[in-house]
């Protein structure tokens, strides 16, 4: 007894399927319209409410939900016709035709119910509702036969662990729908314009639809070796009333074009914004947000790892399009990452060519400490050269061999990341006045405490700086700059370096800092690997302001303060 009441609970929906297609069929065939008739279709629209696949089981129907099917099931009996029963079993295969169902058994099973329900509109409810007969045999079978078929739908399901209706597609039950429309009106036409019975011209409009959609199967199906119809079906998806392919086009054009990252995804909003139905895009990578285009009313967001974009156009975006907004974002992202990547890689290489440049220069340096030992070995006194001839020779090569000696040093030039010794502030701060007297430096100086400093880390970022701005005063004139230290009582360190020349151009601006940059003097890697190397000491390194008059550059450790506030609380 429990495992027969188990098995109907494991198949109540099919159950509860199968007494609602009963009640269907003997409110059909039970006096039709009458009060027994009408009792049964009432019965029948309960028994869809518990088995319907529109809302899920676990979800709570609303009142004004639960109020509009109560009004609507007895407007639908109180004026039960033929009119309304055929709307209704329209609706009824478009649920069936719509299922979607992975097991082979319970797909075979939904197809009983789809020839249930498509025999009582075709057998009984069209022949009433256009008052023409059929034949008394064909009217037999309806009688007889059509009850089984629920009953071999339980059986059928008897053996599937699970056929619950899990969700419909909307667009199978339209077409379901519109196929069943198609063979009834058809049927219908062609027994009027031929004058044939309604039986032949049945078996004639299903043959001939029949022969259409195998066709437009074949016609579809990459085996024949005709791909045309599947390639324009294929492409219409994917454009989705969008020029997607042409825009796909100029997108893989872009990146080979354009390297940096941020550009690339520049230029590739402003070309998403020639789709016709955008009308502006607002993005967002990191703390950095940009837009293009001009806001509407109708706005539409789109997440990735890395990019965040909204979408403003003139309608709601929705259904297949919204699938073919994620396209476009998810391809921006990848191709956004690819450049990322890219420039990672980029850099790299940069970096293996410096410290290939710095073994060669290494050699060079060899060079001219031999170049070096010869000149000592020839001023020495016991090769017996007169003093004036010593200073001559001194004085044409020690010039030459300290520009050569000086250009090898600069290009050696790069910061250590691991610190060699930590130094009181101010004690630093006094040598480093002492180093660079010079009436163009100014110095400020305000000091709360004298915490310990990463001696190698503030002078590889002065040093660097200071060179950066005597390039920049040879070719812009004089210019003043300034250099100021502060420090608190909660070991905060601040170094500000700055001068009044003119701004540092925008693009370079961007990428200083970052990576290494093109110099004209150099390989553009100093403040780089400064920075590198106060962000492993737990300082930042940043471009502070950079407008005509005040380039200014901080060296903080702003990590380090918030370290030590958190532990405090």
């Amino acid at each position: 007894m429990v495992t027969i009441l188990q098995n109907i609970l494991r198949r109540r929906e099919i159950i509860i399927l199968a007494l609602m297609l009963e009640a269907l069929h003997f409110s059909i065939l039970l006096d039709f319209g009458n009060w027994i008739s009408r009792s049964l279709m009432l019965v029948h629209l309960g028994l869809f409410l518990i088995w319907q696949p529109i809302w899920r089981r676990d979800e709570q129907l609303s009142l004004f939900n639960s109020a509009l099917f109560i009004v609507l099931a007895l407007t639908i009996v109180y004026f039960l016709d033929w009119g309304l029963l055929f709307g209704w079993l329209i609706v009824l295969t478009g649920f069936a035709g719509g299922v979607i169902l992975t097991n082979q058994r319970a797909r075979n099973t939904y197809m009983i119910v789809l020839a249930f329900l498509t025999s009582e509109l075709i057998i009984e409810c069209t022949p009433k509702l256009f008052q023409f007969p059929v034949s008394g045999n064909v009217r037999h079978i309806f009688k007889i036969v059509l009850p089984l078929l629920p009953v071999m739908v339980v059986l059928l399901a008897s053996s599937v662990k699970d056929i619950r209706l899990q969700s419909v597609d909307i667009l199978h039950a339209i077409i379901t729908s519109t196929l069943i429309t198609l063979i009834i009106f058809g049927c219908l036409l062609n027994m009027y314009l031929g004058g044939i019975e309604y039986l032949t011209s049945l078996i004639e409009t299903m043959l001939t639809l029949a022969l259409f959609l195998f066709t437009i199967s074949w016609l579809l199906s990459p085996r024949t070796g005709f791909s045309g119809l599947s390639q324009l079906w294929t492409k219409s998806l994917l454009n989705i009333g969008t020029p997607f392919e042409q825009w796909l086009s100029g997108l893989s054009d872009l990146s080979q074009r354009q390297d940096d990252p941020d550009a690339f995804l520049e230029m590739a909003m402003e070309d998403l914004v020639s789709l016709p139905w955008i009308e502006g895009v607002v993005w967002r990578v990191g703390d950095v947000q940009r837009k293009h285009g001009k806001k509407t009313r109708y706005e539409s967001e789109f997440k990735t790892d890395n990019l965040t974009v909204w979408f403003h156009t003139n309608t709601v975006v929705g259904g297949a399009l919204y699938l073919h907004c994620v396209l476009l974002v998810q391809l921006l992202d990848n191709f956004y990452i690819a450049k990322l990547r890219e420039r990672e890689l980029t850099n790299k290489a940069h970096l293996q060519a410096i410290y290939e440049t710095g073994a060669r220069l290494t050699h060079d340096i060899k060079n001219l400490l031999q170049s070096l030992r010869a000149i000592t070995s020839i001023v020495s006194p016991d090769n017996n050269i007169d003093t004036r001839k010593s200073a001559q020779l001194l004085e044409r090569q020690l010039p030459h061999l300290t520009q050569r000696l000086q250009l090898a040093l600069d290009k050696l030039q790069a910061p250590s990341k691991t610190p060699s010794n930590t130094v009181r502030l101010q004690g630093w701060w006094q040598g480093l006045m002492k180093r660079n007297e010079d009436p163009d430096i100014e110095y400020r100086a305000e000091f709360d405490a004298d915490p310990l400093i990463p001696a190698d880390l503030f002078d590889s970022v002065v040093e660097n700086l200071l060179e950066n701005i005597r390039a920049k005063a040879s070719v812009e004139g004089g210019l003043k700059t300034l250099i100021s230290a502060s420090s608190d009582g909660d070991e905060g360190v601040s170094l500000q370096v700055s001068d009044d020349g003119r701004a540092i151009p925008q693009p370079l601006a961007n990428e200083l800092l970052k990576g290494p940059v093109k110099s004209g003097n150099g390989l553009g890697i100093g403040l780089y690997q400064a920075a590198q190397m106060a962000q492993s000491m737990g300082y930042s390194l940043r471009l502070a302001r950079n407008r005509d008059g005040d380039v200014r550059f901080e060296l903080k450790n702003d990590d380090a303060v918030a370290l030590m506030a958190g532990a405090r609380q």
